[in-house]
């Protein structure tokens, strides 16, 4: 049986930001537009629980894309070496060319901060072709800070502990539609159709029209 997902007001919501960040989990949160106008602190972190991981760079369009051909299976190759190495559970993993999703578990603090940083630096080395001590390619727009134009990144990593329950599933399904969106799976465009999509998962997704769903509800 499909088991019903209700996504049409859960995806407007995480579109206005990111899934489960509020005034209570904002604590468990760091980098990112978190890290704007806030002192230097120790990044959360909780071997108990997962962290959703999200790395963002302005420049990564057209040929610095993530996703670009040239780039995208090396990019997720480099996700794939990594885990194995550090011992990092990724539960959920959604390039979307200008940005990356993760969803993660790290066995300890030390295995978490050597695997963002490798991962964010092998990332930045695949895209600009940059190596190890040269400088990556400046920004051609004006419209980056100076500190954005001098490297690949936006800023810090975002990451945030997040929970096992609600919590985890929330963010599970949120980097689920990043990954088919990326895909070419045009979800957003679906539910102002009126398309009801009742399951969505890394293999496929399944949706509804309204008609259909009329004759479902009155079929009982």
């Amino acid at each position: 049986m499909i088991n019903e997902f209700h996504m049409a007001k859960r995806y407007k919501e995480i579109q206005l930001d990111l899934p489960g960040l509020n005034r209570k989990t904002r604590k468990n949160a760091h980098g990112g537009d978190e890290a704007v106008g806030k002192r230097k602190e120790r990044r959360p972190f909780d071997r108990k629980q997962a962290l959703h991981v999200v790395l963002r760079s302005s420049k990564a369009r057209g040929e610095f894309s993530m996703l670009h051909p040239r780039h995208r299976n090396h990019v997720l190759a480099l996700v794939n070496r990594l885990k194995t190495r550090r011992g990092i559970a990724v539960y959920r993993y959604a390039n979307v060319g200008n940005h990356v999703h993760l969803l993660i578990r790290a066995r300890s603090r030390a295995d978490w901060q050597a695997f963002i940083r490798e991962l964010s630096g092998g990332i930045a080395m695949i895209v600009t072709g940059a190596k190890k001590g040269n400088a990556l390619p400046r920004a051609r727009t004006s419209e980056l800070p100076e500190s954005a134009q001098r490297g690949f990144w936006d800023g810090l990593a975002y990451s945030r502990i997040v929970s096992f329950g609600p919590d985890f599933k929330n963010v599970a399904d949120y980097v689920l539609v990043n990954l088919w969106e990326a895909a070419g799976v045009p979800l957003r465009d679906y539910l102002e159709k009126g398309i009801r999509i009742l399951e969505i998962s890394e293999d496929g997704v399944v949706g509804v029209t309204p008609e259909l769903s009329e004759v479902l509800a009155r079929a009982g």
